[in-house]
């Protein structure tokens, strides 16, 4: 049985964790599409520094970091040693400067 919601958040935050040498992402973004926007999968050469996902042909990204949409920041990955809940912020939470 497949996982509709996508990869666990564990996998994606643990990519997240390193910079992309392909699309050239810091740490903390998923990885983008020449278009700018979510790319479906984690670039090979990112996935492949979290030595349990190595072997793996494809990461999918999750559907909570929105793959296809153009992207917009949210959350960070969580630190390695915490297990306490993260906040969620949303793009509706941010401030919009009006002129």
């Amino acid at each position: 049985m497949t996982n509709p919601q996508g990869p666990p958040a564990a996998d994606a935050d643990d990519v997240e964790r390193h910079p992309c040498p392909r699309c050239g992402v810091q740490p903390g973004s998923p990885c983008r599409s020449r278009g700018g926007a979510v790319a479906g999968a984690y670039h090979t050469g990112r996935f492949t520094k979290v030595p349990r996902l190595a072997k793996l042909l494809r990461v999918q990204t999750p559907a909570d970091r929105g793959p296809g949409q153009p992207w917009r920041p949210g959350t960070r990955p969580r630190p390695r040693s915490s297990r306490t809940p993260r906040a969620r912020t949303s793009a509706s939470a941010t401030p919009v400067a009006r002129t």
